[in-house]
């Protein structure tokens, strides 16, 4: 995909998983509105946070700094997101934290830390500088900008002369700290690289007030007090050659992301006339978690493709004229009944128009244990969804609990940003359902197409206020009278409130076996 196709979050991906030389699959990889700082954890596998800019009032808000929202300010604020993604991609790449684990024990976890910090950090500088020199020139651009504020603001401030540890003298400080990252670098690596790294590490806690006392804002942060809070104007960064090049690709593609979400939201605001929801949101994402979801389906989905083609391969037989669209409608009806009705497809001179497909996932906390097989269900809904319509506008795919969230509204592509909000979903929350089915409805109302299709995965348990059951009935009544075909795909073996075309499963697989036998009866029946 070039660069032009690519939206800002395919553009980071791109930039971070390329660079560290791995894959979603591997590393985690989350953009986040949330943290202010960035994240590394293990939980277990290696998963790096980096946050996003927050706008407040007209200025934007990074990692503890303020920029003007101006194209120099923003210069400055990408120049500093680059440095947090080629550091934590460093890390994806080289750093092997699994060496500390039991390094770790019985030692104070904040000093562990800062010394797993410092050598691992030097490891990554050692990488980016032999992966891609022009990149370490502008890191280090920023670092010694931003330790020239930290000098000035230690310089003005009364506290930063008291109750200062046993130390060094500050010249004999610097050199030892360089002493000890060229000893890093030169014993990194190799058979005996543990056992170098760990020599290293017992010596830093003897000595731990060698260690830099600033932790950067680009720079990795644990959960124990840090001793660096900007919360300060930016410095000016001096960006050259390909930080130039993808600064400005980010600003565009930011400010492009920025103003197709604010017209999303608005929209779909309009849509929440006298309903329930706390708010309309668009989640962050987990593009590991999707990667997991998708390897974990990865059987299902090579099955119901191949029956798929099965069914299009069926143009070499003789009553080809009795093969055409599948009537959706008469498909479900099919898999409710279990019957073995082959009247599904409509011809194509038959063809009404084109369809379009909402699907709604149910996330609140009634769904409880099933939620992770919903959510693979989710996955595998969306992949067909996908394919089966062929178009990225013809499906969207929406989550609710007490909030109504957009994985992937008409307008969007099927993207890395896409999927990612998908991984990103959890279970929890009440269960506005008749609201979630009134705002699908009117999403679908708006659309021009002559077949809309409403697929709700949900237990059929609504929660929130008073008099929710019955205002469910009316409104799936009301639904199931219009021009919209509304399809309950139930997560349990109960009957799923009130609805009239239900799918029932207790477990994926079963559900899943359910449309693959419903699709190759009609494939077959007649042949």
């Amino acid at each position: 995909m070039s660069e032009k196709e690519q939206n800002f979050f395919e553009y980071v991906y791109d930039l971070f998983y390329k660079f560290a030389q791995t894959k979603p699959e591997d590393v985690g990889l989350i953009l986040s509105r949330k943290t202010q700082y960035p994240i590394i954890k293990f939980i277990p596998e290696l998963e790096m946070t980096i946050p996003l800019p927050r706008k407040q009032g007209e200025k934007y808000i990074f990692e503890g700094m303020v920029f003007e929202n101006s194209e120099n300010g923003r210069k400055n604020l990408w120049c500093l997101f680059l440095a947090t993604l080629y550091h934590l991609a460093a890390h994806a790449g080289k750093s092997g934290y699994s060496i500390y684990n039991q390094w770790r024990q019985n030692r104070t976890d904040d000093f562990c830390w800062r010394i797993i910090d410092f050598i691992e950090d030097t490891i990554g500088e050692k990488y980016i500088l032999s992966t891609e020199p022009e990149v370490w020139k502008n890191i280090e651009n920023v670092n010694s900008k931003l330790l020239h504020l930290q000098k000035i603001q230690d310089e003005t401030s009364k506290k930063a002369h008291k109750n200062k540890p046993k130390s060094y003298p500050l010249d004999d400080v610097e050199a030892k700290i360089e002493s000890i990252k060229k000893e890093i670098i030169k014993k990194s690596g190799g058979d005996r690289h543990k056992e170098n790294i760990l020599s290293i590490a017992d010596f830093l806690y003897k000595n731990r007030e060698l260690l830099p006392k600033t932790i950067l804002p680009y720079c990795e942060h644990h959960e124990y007090e840090q001793k660096l809070k900007f919360e300060i104007n930016c410095p000016e960064f001096e960006p050259r050659d390909t930080f130039e090049i993808k600064i400005a690709n980010l600003d565009e593609l930011w400010q492009i992301n920025e103003q197709a979400k604010d017209r999303l939201i608005r929209r779909f605001k309009k849509y929440l006339k006298k309903l329930n929801f706390d708010a309309v949101i668009i989640p962050s994402g987990n593009l590991h978690a999707y990667a997991a979801l998708r390897m974990k389906t990865a059987p299902l989905l090579r099955t119901i493709r191949q029956q798929i083609r099965t069914i299009t391969n069926i143009t070499d037989s003789p009553r080809i004229d009795e093969i055409g669209y599948v009537d959706l409608q008469m498909a479900i009806q099919a898999i409710a009944s279990e019957g073995q009705s082959t009247d599904i497809f409509e011809r194509d001179e038959r063809r009404r128009g084109e369809e379009a497909w909402v699907i709604l996932v149910d996330k609140s906390a009634s769904m409880g244990l099933r939620f992770d097989w919903v959510k693979e269900f989710t996955v595998c809904m969306a992949e067909c969804a996908n394919d089966l319509t062929g178009k990225p506008d013809a499906w969207a795919l929406y989550s609710f609990d007490n909030n109504f969230q957009i994985l992937k509204d008409f307008k969007e592509r099927y993207n890395q940003e896409v999927k990612a909000r998908i991984g990103d979903m959890n279970g929890g929350g009440l269960s506005l359902l008749p609201d979630a089915i009134e705002l699908a409805n009117r999403v679908l109302n708006e659309d021009p197409r002559e077949k809309k299709y409403l697929f709700i995965i949900t237990d059929g348990h609504p929660s929130g206020y008073e008099q929710i059951h019955e205002i469910l009935a009316k409104i799936v009544k009301k639904s199931e009278m219009s021009d919209t075909t509304l399809i309950a795909i139930g997560v349990s073996k109960k009957r799923t409130g009130n609805f009239k075309n239900i799918i029932k499963a207790a477990n994926l697989r079963t559900l899943v076996s359910k449309f693959i036998t419903a699709y190759k009866t009609v494939a077959t029946a007649d042949a």
